[in-house]
């Protein structure tokens, strides 16, 4: 079935702003990432930083992202199209105060624990006290970010369910913006102040962390106060609809635990090789998570209201059509995005990061992750997609027991790689990679049953297009890379060469989609120019 003109305008206009926001917010992040690259390079301290964000990052992804949304919205959804406004506004308070009391009580225990998680986590410091302890320090400061920042997210749902992805998405600007500006002023202004700055400079990129995810959440109160709603706290956690709220929740945190404990699996493995390789890993996840965030999150965040609505409406057509349409969306960035990160990994990362305490060996490490990470660029945002679905469906019990898999495979192939077969840093990309395709896979199928799709194989089909303007594209880098990258070039040198190769690829890439008549993509582009013209 085609998609109604009046949906496949909404999906695409509302991505499309949510990703120009999102991609400033990228990239104020990558500055922020060449700002910590530059002072701390791959050394004992910037792993050590890498463990102590880490852990509340991932209870932020656990409580925050994601799975408030998945399990909040369909069911706000339901409350305020069957419900009075008053009753829903109760309804928002009790959820909010739910989930302040429990990430509050979260917090509370991950500062006193946070030296036990460190020394479980960061094994290549085993005999570095110096190392587990600033790590332990770290994340001490930062874990009551996690409080901060899932309640944001809590708003950023509200806002989404009333068509507000803008001011949300804008909120991780003020967060590196914050980050860099206090780092920036102590470093380079006032490196009197701290002694032994790099060392101590670490503490106030610590500090710059919590005092961002304040912001975010102190910035988005007065956007829910013109939709009717305040924060407050109501205890009724008896209420059907918090349990109904709960019942999608509680499987939403098994599911996400799981993506999340992958990702301390693949850092507990790379802290096992050696110094060096958890930053490394971090950063390659940054730039592979620069294409993610901004074109696959964004289309999944405007996609679960979108999906919520026509299942509550029984629009069931129109459920199928917005995920097909969804996925060949995501594929216009992230096929021509993972062939450029293969061809030109080592060339982005110098170009990137190549300076001060980043030399030869860390740009190294940093373009093998990145190259092998990129090959499930397209896989992994169209799995994001794909949960989307069975959670607008109020089934979070699939993604999970497809997460647990993933997590087998990943934990299995990573040990291989890391254990038996020595393959350093690129074997933790080749384990993740190797869950993510196989993960999307088996959730494709078990969607394509739920839903009785036919004629599927005809949809993927239109991504031809996409395909083949992507295998002109590298064709064009690889000749480009032959006749004007060389090795030995400085990093001022490489900038003005790569530079123009990139915006010729993407040229090329443009070009040929209107050549091959990519539906899509053309549909995209006379969109943004609309905007542009307006």
């Amino acid at each position: 079935m085609i998609i109604q003109t009046k949906e496949k305008k909404n999906i695409a206009s509302s991505s499309l702003k949510m990703s120009v926001i999102t991609t400033i917010s990228r990239v104020l992040g990558l500055l922020r990432d060449q700002l910590q690259a530059y002072i701390f390079g791959t050394s004992f301290i910037a792993d050590s930083f890498a463990i102590g964000f880490m852990i509340p990052n991932l209870l932020r992804r656990l409580f925050a992202e994601g799975n408030m949304s998945v399990s909040f919205i369909p069911i706000f959804t339901d409350v305020e199209k069957n419900r009075s406004k008053e009753e829903s506004a109760i309804f928002f308070k009790s959820a909010f105060t739910l989930l302040l009391f429990v990430v509050l009580a979260i917090t509370i225990l991950g500062v006193i624990i946070s030296p036990y998680l460190v020394r479980l986590l960061y094994t290549s410091a085993s005999g570095n006290v110096e190392a587990l302890n600033l790590a332990s320090r770290l994340s001490m400061i930062m874990f009551p970010y996690l409080l901060f920042i899932s309640l944001a997210a809590m708003i950023q749902a509200m806002l989404n369910i009333h068509n507000v992805y803008t001011i949300p998405a804008a909120s991780p600007i003020l967060f590196n913006i914050c980050i860099i500006t206090l780092v920036s002023i102590f470093y380079f202004l006032l490196p009197d102040v701290l002694p032994d700055i790099y060392f101590n400079i670490v503490y106030v990129l610590s500090v710059a962390v919590l005092l961002g995810g304040i912001i975010q959440f102190v910035y988005q109160l007065p956007f829910l106060k013109r939709h009717g709603y305040n924060i407050g706290i109501k205890v009724s956690f008896k209420d059907k609809d918090i349990k109904r709220m709960l019942k999608l929740f509680i499987p939403g945190i098994f599911g996400s635990s799981i993506y999340q404990i992958n990702l301390l699996v693949s850092t507990f493995l790379a802290g096992s090789i050696g110094e060096g390789r958890i930053s490394a890993i971090v950063y390659a996840t940054r730039l592979h998570e620069l294409v993610l965030g901004v074109f696959a999150v964004s289309i999944a965040t405007v996609m679960l209201p979108t999906l919520s609505k026509a299942i509550v409406e029984n629009r069931i057509d129109d459920v199928k059509s917005s995920l097909f349409y969804s996925i060949r969306f995501v594929a216009l960035s992230t096929i021509p995005a993972m062939i450029g990160f293969i061809m030109l990994s080592n060339q982005i990362v110098s170009m990137l990061f190549g300076s001060g305490m980043f030399g030869v060996d860390s740009v190294n490490l940093v373009s093998t992750a990145l190259k092998y990470l990129s090959i499930s660029l397209f896989f992994v945002a169209s799995y994001r997609i794909l949960v989307q679905s069975f959670y607008a469906m109020k089934d979070s019990k699939t993604p999970v027991y497809v997460a647990l898999f993933a997590f087998i495979i990943n934990t299995s192939v990573g040990c291989i790689c890391i254990f038996v077969l020595k393959t350093d840093i690129k074997g933790i990309s080749i384990a993740s990679v190797s869950a993510n395709i196989i993960s999307f896979f088996v959730l494709y199928f078990l969607l394509r049953k739920r839903l009785l799709l036919k004629n599927t194989f005809v949809e993927l089909l239109k991504i031809l297009p996409t395909i083949l303007s992507t295998i002109v594209m590298g064709l064009f880098i690889y000749i480009a890379k032959y006749f004007f990258i060389d090795i030995q070039l400085t990093r001022l040198s490489l900038t003005m060469r790569l530079m123009p190769i990139i915006a010729l690829a993407v040229l090329v890439y443009v070009l040929f989609n209107i050549i091959f008549r990519n539906k899509d993509f053309i549909f995209l582009l006379n969109l943004i120019l609309k905007k542009i013209r307006h």
